[in-house]
């Protein structure tokens, strides 16, 4: 893979100032209300916040017809509600256990 002196300009030109105004912002909440105590796991779970809403933002701007920058700060703002959730189910292994046996079909009897 060659290196490309033109690829930051790239992404950079590829949304307008409002756009990284609102991804900034919104992965700013993001870091502001983890309640992760170490600052690179909020650093972390900011920036997934904010590469989702990078990148799924154009998409949903226009299925739900709204401002690009609107539909940006929404999502990494609900990408961290997202993902405490996903790692709320994931990390209560008990209850995840219940939840594929009633999928599965199983826990009939009790």
């Amino acid at each position: 893979m060659t290196d490309d002196p033109n690829l930051w300009r790239a992404i950079a030109g590829a949304r307008s100032p409002e756009v990284w105004i609102a991804l900034f912002a919104g992965t700013l909440y993001v870091y502001r209300k983890s309640p992760h105590p170490s600052r690179l796991t909020r650093g972390a779970e900011a920036g997934i916040s904010g590469m989702i809403g990078y990148s799924v933002g154009p998409d949903a701007a226009a299925w739900a017809g709204v401002n690009e920058a609107f539909a940006v700060i929404t999502l990494s703002s609900l990408g961290y509600l997202l993902l405490d959730v996903a790692t709320s189910i994931v990390a209560d292994r008990a209850v995840l256990r219940d939840i594929l046996i009633r999928r599965l079909g199983g826990g009939k009897n009790e």
